[in-house]
């Protein structure tokens, strides 16, 4: 009998003998199962060559390499998770900066943002609801390569205060041929506590909150 029809027979008696769901992979347990049973059902007179059992030793090898692997990433994914855990923590009460462009009313008080243009041009800026609908149109006039702050009072077209919650900005801007100019956009805010989600660590900013791999700078 050959090492292949042995394997086969095996894996159709396994089969049989049991009403549990198939799998997709082989682990290390059931590995040397199939290996033991091989070597139980092999044909005496044609005894697996030690080439053969080497190959298949290595393959057992192998496997085992993979799981220690795996365990590890897990680990380290686990250590990476609490050291920024433990940084964000450090970052309660500290205003910090991130890309983005979310502005929040939290308490009547409209958080910060501020863009930068690649090269001076006239600016335009629009501010959104969470729901997409435009509530405030401003006129930034004329505007160098300096970082700029965003001047709005929380306020709709028709002066009346708007409710709290995460509003978005977008800015426009155009050169002396009114072609469009490259904008960055900021986000700032007050890190007001922190939440591990799916192993990602968030940082809380009012009503916003963003990754702490989004942040790059600490304001005060």
């Amino acid at each position: 009998m050959t090492t292949g029809s042995s394997i086969s027979q095996v894996a159709s008696q396994n089969t049989q003998a049991t009403s549990t769901p198939k799998k997709t992979t082989l682990t290390q347990e059931d590995f040397m199962k199939l290996f033991t049973k091989q070597l139980q059902y092999q044909d005496p007179l044609a005894p697996m060559d030690n080439y053969q059992m080497a190959t298949q030793m290595a393959q057992l090898t192998t496997v085992q390499a993979l799981n220690d692997m795996t365990k590890s990433i897990q680990n380290m994914e686990a250590y990476q998770a609490s050291v920024n855990s433990l940084q964000a923590i450090g970052l309660i009460g500290k205003k910090v900066e991130a890309r983005g462009n979310t502005l929040s009313i939290d308490q009547g008080k409209v958080s910060e943002g501020s863009y930068q243009l690649a090269k001076p041009g006239k600016v335009s800026i629009q501010i959104f609801d969470s729901h997409g609908n435009l509530v405030r149109s401003i006129d930034g006039g004329v505007k160098d390569t300096s970082k700029q702050k965003i001047v709005w009072d929380g306020k709709n077209q028709q002066g009346a205060s708007l409710p709290e919650g995460n509003y978005i900005f977008k800015v426009a801007a155009g050169d002396e041929k009114n072609q469009p100019i490259e904008v960055k956009t900021f986000k700032v805010g007050t890190v007001t506590g922190i939440s591990l989600e799916n192993g990602i660590t968030y940082l809380k900013l009012g009503p916003d909150k963003i990754t702490i791999n989004e942040m790059i700078a600490v304001l005060a």
